[in-house]
């Protein structure tokens, strides 16, 4: 039997990370992938989920980034700020994003696996949480050459490529792996489309748009859905109250006799008497 890590409905949610994270270049802030995930979530729940987004664009995990001396005493490193802003929040629900920003900007692989090991790991100790450890974002290989990012020259986001993101798509996974918690492939559910970056091209905003954050979002519910119960109260409790399809003894149209599924099948029958006819309507 699966194993279902977690029972009940979610309470708070916390989401870790960069600037995907924070919902930048969605034309809407309840269009980035953090609202659009709780919106899934609070679908399935009768009370919704507390979100706390702590999402900062431009944001690295690990000091061994070269970009560390710039943000030195001015912007926390995710290693820097997790305890404030996951443990302390007391959250059932964690989303963590990092590995993008790293990439691009040249943390070495060995110090990045040594620092997402130990966030997880405390945060997985120091809380009852269920953890969704995200792979990086898919990015066109022009994106990973050029030089935007949240530093003054930009000079520092180059050094990532394909093979350091598959790299580090290993590392997030086996973090995952290793600290029992569940993964999200985003990169994978990207698929490669281009035209869910804002500049298809990569040579612009390598962000996800509005359409590559609900993707985003797509595969992070699909994740906590096929993994944890609580999800299904609420679906299981209304199908209890409704009964099996109401809907479907609704005429085709206003005024007619016969539903809509028999208006198909007398498309090519029309002889057919219609099977509503012959069944027992749910109560009103």
């Amino acid at each position: 039997m699966k194993r279902d890590h977690c029972s009940n409905p979610f309470k708070k949610m916390v989401t870790l990370g960069e600037s995907h994270t924070s919902g930048i270049a969605a034309t809407r802030r309840e269009w980035g992938w953090a609202p659009l995930v709780k919106s899934q979530i609070d679908q399935c729940q009768e009370k919704p989920v507390t979100l706390l987004n702590h999402g900062i664009g431009g944001d690295i995990l690990s000091a061994r980034c070269p970009i560390y001396e710039e943000f030195r005493g001015r912007r926390p490193t995710g290693l820097e700020r997790y305890e404030k802003h996951v443990i302390e929040q007391n959250p059932d629900l964690v989303i963590i994003s990092y590995g993008y920003n790293d990439m691009r900007g040249g943390t070495p692989a060995a110090a990045f696996e040594r620092d997402i090991n130990t966030m997880v790991g405390d945060v997985r100790k120091r809380t009852k949480a269920v953890i969704v450890l995200l792979s990086t974002y898919y990015c066109p290989e022009e994106g990973l050459r050029q030089k935007t990012g949240g530093t003054e020259d930009g000079s520092t986001w180059n050094r990532g490529g394909l093979h350091v993101q598959t790299r580090f798509n290993r590392i997030l996974r086996r973090a995952a792996r290793e600290h029992d918690l569940l993964y999200a492939d985003i990169y994978a559910a990207q698929g490669g489309a281009e035209w869910l970056i804002c500049t298809p091209s990569g040579e612009g905003d390598i962000h996800a748009n509005d359409l590559g954050h609900r993707v985003i979002a797509n595969r992070i519910f699909e994740v906590l859905a096929t993994h944890c119960s609580g999800l299904s109260l609420k679906a299981l409790k209304d199908r209890r109250r409704v009964g099996k399809s109401p809907w479907r003894y609704e005429p085709w149209e206003p005024g007619a006799s016969y539903r809509w599924e028999d208006k198909l099948v007398r498309d090519f029958y029309p002889d057919t008497p219609a099977k509503w006819a012959d069944r027992k309507q749910p109560p009103a």
